[in-house]
């Protein structure tokens, strides 16, 4: 049941608003899992809800394809040397990365950045080497921790390159399946995938981004979600500091 917490966490969140991992991640720690596998385990309720995503953006005729796969081509790459990385992290640094990530996503929360991505975006669409390293980068980030990397990546689509958000959020969603995939590879290789907890969170993610669109249909989902990200981020960064940053064994 806790397992399909986590997902309904993900899924709805990720539908609703993005940071799904940033509460996801780290409740399955505050379950007992260890950060390694936690952060492998995790990528299944991501790979089943980017999939439904690409599939829902696809029908409705906003997915730009030709961009898509020139941006997931340098991510796929950076993925791998980012999952590589996690895999030889002692489990206490690794929870360490992961207690910082979740910070800079709770302090995102309370930054107008995000309220950024609504008014980017003319549908440039430049892309050049530089902006290849820049997926790059972000796919070793998306390989090492999924945790906002959806959001940097949004950023650099419509901040950087000009991509409208509806298609900008097209392409996160393909991005998120090569990534996901290959580190899913990655830590399946080493045996650190829980492959029936990630099971249950995958159908919790199923449902929680059923739930999830239909929260988006409401005029206030915005304070509400950001309302609750608020909330229980603050609750699990708590548990995370005591125990990654003040313990010492």
């Amino acid at each position: 049941m806790l397992g399909l917490g986590a997902g309904l966490a993900c899924g709805f969140l990720n539908t609703a608003a993005g940071s799904g991992s940033a509460v996801s991640l780290p409740l399955l720690m505050l379950l007992g899992v260890d950060p390694l596998s936690a952060n492998a385990t995790n990528r299944i309720p991501v790979l089943i809800g980017s999939i439904s995503g690409v599939l829902s953006f696809h029908r409705r005729r906003s997915l730009p394809v030709g961009l898509a796969l020139k941006v997931c081509l340098p991510s796929a790459f950076g993925s791998v040397v980012g999952a590589s990385v996690a895999e030889l992290l002692p489990s206490r640094k690794l929870g360490l990365v992961i207690t910082g990530a979740v910070l800079i996503v709770l302090a995102l929360l309370f930054t107008r950045i995000k309220k950024a991505l609504q008014e980017a975006g003319a549908d440039v669409q430049q892309y050049s080497w530089r902006e290849s390293l820049v997926f790059f980068a972000l796919g070793i980030w998306l390989g090492f921790i999924v945790i906002d990397g959806a959001t940097y990546i949004l950023f650099a689509l419509t901040l950087a390159m000009g991509v409208n958000l509806v298609h900008a959020n097209a392409i996160k969603s393909a991005v998120l399946i090569p990534t996901t995939l290959i580190a899913m590879s990655v830590f399946a290789y080493n045996g650190n995938i829980n492959w029936k907890l990630g099971a249950i969170m995958g159908v919790g993610s199923a449902i929680g981004g059923v739930f999830g669109a239909r929260l988006t249909m409401s005029a206030r989902a915005h304070q509400y979600v950001v309302g609750m990200l608020v909330l229980v981020i603050s609750g699990e960064l708590i548990h995370l500091v005591v125990h990654y940053v003040f313990e010492t064994h």
